[in-house]
């Protein structure tokens, strides 16, 4: 989106002509408030009209629907999700190749282990792991920006930026409750001694440092991307929102590689809870913020236990039904922030403008 503000539109003379929605001259538009003045633009400063050269479509549009510009076509959101899909899989071949190595040269592991399929996580896996999903998120925005020729703030929300105040007060309600959600747990579990050795300290802070950066950097490749990619191949707000909900959500299941049952259906749920919570406030920045929450504070209980290989092991049958806490818990989190943001009349559609 242009750095500059947008332009006051110039007084309204009954005999001026103005640009119709295609582009050329049409007949004479009256100023807001008179009879057939066009509405305001959605979600922007004092409904104000863009900044002169930046079309934007006739209508407003709601986050799963923004890539259905008047440039969209329909292979764009295929190529856009094959893209996605690539860069996830070949940076985090590369970079788990890397991390290998660097395991060898430590001896925290042995080539018949990496032979035999028997690898231990590591601090090395999980930077590489993280990393990957950080730089594939960069593929997502390049996408968004020169496939999709949407300005960059639009990845965001439909607002066109970063809305950092609606970021706080989710965080206000997140916080708590993930904090009470893992205590509870970690009574339940009881997970015995803690030990801080080198590989905790080392765990410690890969997790700070980079896990909140891969949980929203998922949120943009799948939330980001791939919905709208998907969602740009239907008309209307529930075609858009079915579609690329099952699209992201599916997509979001798979990229996990897990083989157990229970933990398949965790991620679709976990998916759909967050591709309707972008939908209902209008923007990634609540489904970062419980991604990055729930990431961040399992990890940070499994890392003085010494149990980082059991949390991330996604092989057939570690699962149960108690997998259906989580699962409720994720959703309970995603009807409590939709139910706030709509309180707060978060705006959640605007019309998209595209850059040339």
């Amino acid at each position: 989106m242009s750095s500059h503000p947008p332009r006051r539109p110039a007084p309204w003379h009954p005999d001026a002509p103005s640009p119709d929605a295609a582009g050329g001259l049409g007949h004479p538009v009256p100023p807001a408030g008179w009879p057939g003045a066009p509405a305001p633009y959605p979600g922007r400063p004092g409904g104000a009209a863009p900044p002169a050269g930046v079309p934007t479509t006739t209508e407003p549009l709601t986050y799963s629907e923004f890539y259905r510009t008047p440039r969209n076509r329909w292979w764009k959101g295929l190529l856009s999700i094959v893209a996605v899909g690539a860069a996830i899989l070949l940076i985090s071949i590369a970079l788990t190749l890397g991390a290998l190595g660097i395991d060898l040269l430590l001896g925290s592991t042995t080539m018949e282990e990496i032979a035999s399929g028997r690898i231990t996580m590591t601090p090395a896996l999980l930077l590489a792991t993280n990393l990957s999903l950080i730089a594939s998120a960069g593929v997502a925005v390049l996408l968004h920006r020169y496939l999709h020729r949407q300005p960059v703030g639009t990845l965001h929300s439909v607002a066109g930026r970063f809305r950092w105040n609606w970021f706080g007060r989710a965080a206000l309600v997140v916080g708590p409750l993930f904090v009470v959600y893992v205590a509870v747990v970690a009574l339940v579990e009881a997970p015995g001694p803690l030990s801080w050795g080198a590989t905790a300290w080392a765990f410690l802070a890969v997790v700070l440092l980079t896990t909140p950066l891969q949980a929203a950097s998922e949120e943009y490749l799948f939330r980001g991307v791939i919905q709208r990619a998907a969602g740009s191949w239907v008309s209307g707000a529930v075609p858009s929102l079915v579609l690329g909900t099952l699209v992201s959500a599916v997509t979001f299941s798979v990229a996990h590689f897990a083989t157990d049952v229970w933990l398949i259906v965790y991620y679709l749920v976990f998916g759909i809870a967050m591709s309707l919570l972008t939908h209902a406030t209008g923007g990634l920045e609540a489904a970062s913020l419980v991604h990055a929450a729930n990431n961040v504070l399992l990890f940070l209980m499994s890392v003085p236990t010494g149990r980082m290989n059991e949390t991330l092991d996604r092989s057939a049958g570690v699962g149960g039904p108690f997998m259906l806490v989580p699962m409720a818990v994720i959703a309970v989190i995603a009807v409590i922030l939709i139910v706030l943001a709509r309180r707060r009349g978060l705006v959640h559609r605007a019309a998209p403008p595209t850059t040339a």
